[in-house]
């Protein structure tokens, strides 16, 4: 999972998800205040918004999809990507 940002401003955000794989991923978003945020499952080659409220804080980004491998560049492991969200 590449990000074009590792940070942005606290508040809104949304993650704009292009998936240039050729499987199935989808992106999870978990921190401060968020905890069930997700896309729904993202085919290849589709592309997916996700709209979040960010706090000050520490977040984790990676897919959710079970039957994907746990490690690697395709689908990496919870904690695998990160961002930031700073004071406004």
């Amino acid at each position: 999972m590449a990000l074009s940002q590792a940070q942005a401003a606290a508040g809104t955000v949304t993650f704009v998800v292009d998936n240039a794989s050729a499987l199935a991923h989808a992106l999870a978003v978990s921190g401060s205040g968020v905890s069930e945020a997700h896309t729904s499952t993202i085919p290849p080659g589709g592309t997916a918004r996700l709209t979040v409220p960010l706090q000050p804080a520490s977040y984790e980004l990676w897919c959710p999809i079970d039957t994907h491998p746990q490690v690697g560049p395709a689908c990496p492991a919870p904690g695998s990507a990160a961002a930031s969200a700073t004071g406004q």
